[in-house]
């Protein structure tokens, strides 16, 4: 396991130290049984049921040692990396966990795996006030499953973790048989069918290593957790990361007479000890710290690769954790390294070597004592004379490359509008800041954005992705868009507008040559509402006017709706903001 560099500058070193032990401090406080501060930050668990169904079986009893369960699983993992933690702040009533429960509007059958949003959208209509989306921590734990005629459990809950250190949400699914106290049955056997399994034949307590661990999982998501498969040799074989490919599936599971149970890798560990669930400080709701990357140098030798980071900011971040990953591979697998930051205005940190002529997306998280994360995606190729090359997001299909393709291609009648794009891509202009901006109308693509994720390769602004020259373009039913958002579902581009804007106009579409018939639901949130939604489908579009009237928070969604993101293309045309 790699361990923290330490810092030679002695301020920075007392720096580093005030900080943590601030930290541990709030968190030993809730130990302490003599006079108990209530608790700022807790997560609000929800508890949905269909229409023409009732609650599972059991299901306060097994639910509270569930909770306590995962929460004594994230106190033991701080703890074996050196921190003092309570575990989990669930909310409670007169010292109980409480539940908020809601019954859907519709029958369980009609409940899907792509549910996600609906379900969402009932779940904040029926709580309001009670629970703010756009400020809280919220999991929900739905009883959308049965047993069919042959005793097979079927499931079709939404399945999904997503989460910041302001707020979040996790869905996560219930049946009378999730219990903890059933860890340990080996004997009894079941079959359960799901989005990643289908007749499933396995003991009791290998289902609950897998459902337990899902939650378990899906709530480091709600954390802000990444995947994350840990440092290089982190693990021993016999162990997973939890955060790593199929690693929610190895919760506890020595107690069924599995292999040890799944970790945290170390940089996961770091990155919760600074969340304000965890440290009990205020969430951050403003981001008011002007951070930017100078410049991002990598230096290799046989012994070791070294990242080089130079950046301007007005808060100090106390640590650095880098991702990588060939490009080819799945981000489960994604190594993880961590280094303490000693410089004001610099970081830098050892990663495993990098291969040559294989390009590698490097995820870069500087992390601050109030919880919050600045990130920065990167590709990079070694080649074979040595030399790094790097392309900010660009992947393989470079924008000289391009230029020099449709410059020399006469056929193509596009070619005046792709070098267009391409010119302005290659100026690499800075985003908007919406905060400041004087124009009465933008592009909402050219401005920057608080927080971005998509489901497959990197969120990106005017272009569709990298993958190959051939799908670099927004294009629809043949036309190409100059403005937009690569939008490949699942998908959230989150905007903080400061009731500054009037209106929203947007196109929502699915980029040429997408294999979803079923369509991709397209969701605008604001102030964590639902303000339209909208499915589309193959060589189809759909024009959103929507009223910004008092919207701070404006989320652009997509889901798609097949229960896998296979060929999920799809994009957020012409979207602009209006005073």
């Amino acid at each position: 396991m790699e361990t923290i560099k330490k810092c030679r500058q002695p301020i920075f070193q007392q720096l580093m130290l005030y900080i943590f032990l601030a930290a541990f401090t709030q968190l030993a406080q809730g130990t302490t049984p003599a006079i108990k501060k209530k608790t700022l930050n807790t997560v609000k668990i929800v508890y949905f049921y269909a229409a023409d169904s009732k609650p599972s079986s059991n299901w306060k009893n097994r639910l509270d040692r569930t909770l306590k369960d995962i929460s004594s699983y994230y106190k033991n993992e701080f703890e074996s990396s050196g921190f003092e933690s309570d575990g989990i702040p669930f909310e409670t009533d007169n010292s109980d966990y409480r539940y908020h429960l809601v019954q859907g509007s519709k029958p369980s059958n009609d409940y899907t795996i792509n549910s996600g949003g609906e379900i969402e959208k009932e779940i904040f209509e029926k709580l309001a006030p009670v629970i703010n989306p756009s400020a809280e921590h919220i999991l929900v734990i739905t009883a959308l499953s049965h047993k069919n005629e042959n005793g097979t459990y079927i499931f079709h809950s939404p399945y999904y973790g997503r989460g910041s250190a302001s707020s979040g949400l996790c869905m996560v699914a219930d049946c009378d048989l999730l219990d903890p106290a059933l860890l340990s049955d080996a004997s009894t056997k079941m079959t359960f069918t799901e989005m990643f399994a289908t007749d499933k034949e396995c003991s009791v307590g290998e289902f609950n290593s897998w459902y337990l661990g899902g939650i378990a999982h899906e709530m480091g998501h709600l954390f802000g957790l990444t995947h994350d498969n840990g440092f290089p040799n982190e693990f021993s074989s016999k162990t997973i990361s939890l955060m790593g490919e199929h690693g929610s599936r190895h919760y506890k599971e020595e107690k069924w007479g599995g292999l040890k149970s799944s970790k945290f890798s170390r940089a996961s560990v770091f990155q919760l000890s600074s969340h304000p669930l965890f440290t009990q400080r205020p969430k951050p709701t403003h981001n008011n710290n002007e951070f930017l990357l100078q410049s991002f140098k990598i230096s290799q030798t046989e012994n070791k690769t070294k990242l080089m980071l130079h950046y301007q900011t007005s808060t100090i971040p106390y640590s650095v954790v880098v991702l990588t990953r060939p490009y080819n591979i799945s981000e489960y697998l994604s190594n993880s390294f961590l280094s303490a930051v000693c410089q004001r205005n610099f970081a830098e940190i050892n990663i495993a070597s990098l291969e040559r002529n294989l390009p590698y997306e490097i995820r870069i998280l500087f992390l601050f004592d109030n919880g919050s994360i600045k990130e920065y995606r990167k590709m990079v190729s070694y080649s074979e004379e040595g030399h790094f090359q790097t392309v900010d997001n660009f992947g393989q299909a470079t924008v000289n490359d391009l230029i020099r393709i449709i410059e020399n291609d006469k056929r193509d009648n596009q070619r005046q509008i792709k070098l267009t794009i391409l010119n302005q891509l290659l100026q690499n202009n800075q985003p908007i800041n919406l905060k400041t901006i004087k124009k009465d109308s933008i592009s909402l693509s050219d401005a920057a954005w608080e927080e971005a994720s998509v489901g497959w390769e990197n969120p990106a602004r005017n272009y569709y992705t990298a993958e190959s020259n051939k799908l670099f373009f927004l294009e629809n039913m043949g036309e190409i868009y100059p403005k937009g958002l690569y939008a490949h579902a699942p998908s959230l581009y989150k905007y903080k507008l400061t009731k500054k804007w009037r209106k929203l106009k947007i196109t929502a579409a699915l980029r040429d040559g997408a294999q979803k018939p079923e369509g991709i639901q397209f969701i605008i949130r604001g102030n964590g509402k639902i303000l339209s939604s909208y499915n589309v489908k193959p060589n189809e579009k759909h024009h959103f006017d929507i009223d910004l009237a008092g919207v701070d928070d404006l989320e652009l969604c997509t889901q798609d709706q097949t229960g896998n993101n296979f060929n999920a293309w799809s994009i957020w045309c012409s979207p602009y903001l209006i005073k």
